[in-house]
């Protein structure tokens, strides 16, 4: 089986080809026309009678003219000439034709060329485009024609597969590690219950009930999780949430991670403390806050979990005396991956993660810190509602 050059497939090759078939076919039509026209036209003089008919050009009427010998002869040396110039109109319109053929397919393959170039340009973005990679775009200038339309076209769609698989995939990192902090309070509950030979019925259920909380949001965050993979980002479960008890449970669940580090966790609270929120997302945006106030917090030393009202805001307030951040910090405490000096090894995703739950439910968190002087981390919650929703993740510069 003889397989066709590569060249010869491509759009370019044929639309060059059809170019040029149809300008020598249409030159061929042209002069062959004219040859014919002129062919038809060229009279025969009558030489045997010397005598030929013409017809007056002016008046259209035949006229008889009687030609000497020698008029016969300049008539006939004449006609010679007519048909030699046909014959020769007739061999150099063929080479002409054929000059016009490959002349016409050379400037066809260029042109072809250049209008195609933005679909090789389009096609070399197509292939340098990963599945980890879709930050590539064609960008094309020129005129707004079909193939500049063509290539926004592309493009837009390309700036929706990433802002889609940048959803993903900030979930997927964002439940990674929300899953990691219940399960690491269900394991040190766990294990200082079954270390302790002293504990007391009473401990272990306290233990248990830990544990048992701890799972629960574990299922609710896979839950979410599939949710998410259906139909992107999940809507928030809103509910009366008494921020007072939300805030005394959270600390009751890291009371045993507080004592591993020898550190001491308080809550307290007042009244009229109740939004308008989902549980889950807000009992993570505390538990982080905690959790990160006693990986900073220095042994024997207090972190105070604080529920107030000011004004039409609840203000959740996580305070540690640990060693502080600086103005530069402070800036970028929220930002995604960003982790200080004192991390301990974390994601970098827990501020981030508080930042996004208490925008989505219309408030904002603010940090106060001095170096040396330990931080306070707020979350400011309306009182009458979640306010505006933000369906979309908020993106982090």
């Amino acid at each position: 089986m003889v397989v066709a050059p590569r060249w010869s497939q491509s759009i370019r090759f044929r639309l060059s080809l059809f170019y040029a078939l149809s300008l020598f076919v249409t030159g061929s039509m042209l002069i062959g026309g004219i040859y014919l026209w002129q062919l038809e036209r060229l009279d025969e003089p009558q030489l045997m009678g010397q005598q030929v008919q013409w017809r007056d050009p002016r008046t259209g009427q035949p006229v008889t003219v009687n030609f000497t010998a020698r008029e016969t002869l300049v008539e006939l040396v004449e006609y010679n000439s007519y048909l030699q110039t046909l014959d020769n109109l007739k061999r150099g319109s063929i080479g002409a034709l054929a000059a016009l053929f490959v002349v016409s397919f050379g400037t066809s393959w260029w042109v072809a060329g250049l209008a195609l170039r933005p679909v090789h340009r389009m096609t070399r973005v197509a292939r340098d485009i990963t599945a980890s990679d879709l930050s590539r775009r064609i960008a094309l200038p020129g005129p707004d024609d079909e193939l500049k339309g063509l290539a926004d076209t592309f493009d837009a769609m390309l700036d929706r597969l990433e802002t889609g698989f940048e959803d993903q995939r900030r979930f997927v990192q964002d439940a990674s590690h929300e899953l990691r902090n219940p399960l690491a309070v269900a394991r040190t509950n766990l294990d200082l219950a079954l270390s302790d030979p002293n504990a007391t019925n009473e401990d272990l259920r306290r233990s248990a009930e830990v544990a048992q909380r701890s799972a629960e949001r574990m299922t609710n965050l896979v839950e979410t999780l599939l949710v998410q993979a259906r139909s992107g980002v999940p809507d928030l479960a809103l509910e009366e949430v008494d921020l007072t008890a939300l805030a005394a449970e959270v600390v009751d669940d890291y009371r045993a991670t507080a004592r591993q580090r020898k550190v001491t966790v308080t809550a307290r609270g007042q009244a009229a403390t109740t939004v308008r929120g989902d549980p889950s997302a807000l009992r993570r945006a505390i538990g982080n806050l905690v959790s990160n106030a006693i990986k900073a917090a220095p042994p024997s030393s207090t972190v105070r979990v604080a529920v107030t009202v000011d004004r039409d805001r609840v203000v959740v307030s996580v305070s540690d005396d640990g060693p502080g951040l600086t103005d530069e910090e402070q800036e970028l405490a929220f930002d995604r991956f960003w982790r200080g000096a004192t991390s301990n090894g974390g994601s970098g995703l827990g501020l981030s993660i508080v930042r996004h739950v208490v925008e989505r439910h219309g408030g904002e968190v603010t940090v106060a810190s001095e170096p040396g002087f330990g931080s306070t981390f707020s979350l400011r919650l309306p009182t009458g509602g979640a306010g505006p929703l933000r369906p979309r993740l908020t993106e982090d510069r």
